[in-house]
């Protein structure tokens, strides 16, 4: 089984493109969804409430993800420590996912910071999603309401695309104007050619 990393900054549109190879049948894992999962659970709470403090709870006493994250988008160290306790646990989550697919062509690993978090080392290839800058900002903003400094403040706090572009395998780009699906496709069919051992198409 080959594994995929599927990356993108906010606003590019990399959960589309997840979209479009579970459609093709392919087992994806979306590790900012299983981190969430993880943030929420009763081992970890504790430890965030001592490094952050008891105002990252809402009135039920659970981790309020807005107000965390308004401490850890503002302070890059504060950042890593949060990364530090939950890279790890999502990482051994995956571990258990993949074991479920161990019969699988290749399965799909999508994740927001896959290269800061050095994750892309774990992979056979990757898979980066670009949108122009300003397209990114103006859909963050009209999907989670957030100001244009909110989005911005987070996008700095990712990698430039163009670092990003020099790292990845595959590029799919989602400027609104280019066919999304076509480019999904062929590398669809370039890691099915690769498992054959046939040349896989250049992209």
């Amino acid at each position: 089984m080959k594994r995929i990393g599927l990356t993108g900054n906010i606003g590019t549109g990399k959960s589309t493109v997840a979209r479009i190879f579970e459609i093709l049948g392919v087992p994806v894992y979306k590790a900012d969804i299983s981190a969430r999962s993880i943030l929420h659970s009763d081992t970890l709470k504790p430890r965030l409430i001592l490094l952050f403090g008891e105002q990252i709870l809402n009135t039920q006493s659970e981790i309020n993800r807005k107000a965390l994250g308004e401490i850890v988008f503002n302070d890059k160290t504060k950042l890593l420590q949060l990364n530090t306790l939950i890279h790890p646990l999502v990482e051994k989550d995956f571990e258990e996912w993949c074991s479920l697919y161990s019969n699988t062509d290749y399965i799909i690993h999508e994740a927001a910071i896959l290269f800061e978090s050095g994750f892309h080392r774990l992979f056979d290839s990757t898979i980066l999603v670009t949108a122009p800058e300003e397209l990114c900002i103006k859909r963050v903003m009209k999907r989670d309401s957030l100001t244009r400094e909110l989005v911005t403040q987070r996008l700095r706090n990712q990698w430039p695309q163009e670092k990003k572009q020099e790292l990845a395998g595959y590029i799919v780009i989602n400027d609104g104007g280019t066919m999304v699906i076509p480019q999904v496709l062929k590398i669809h069919a370039s890691v099915s050619n690769d498992l054959l051992g046939r040349k896989p198409f250049v992209t």
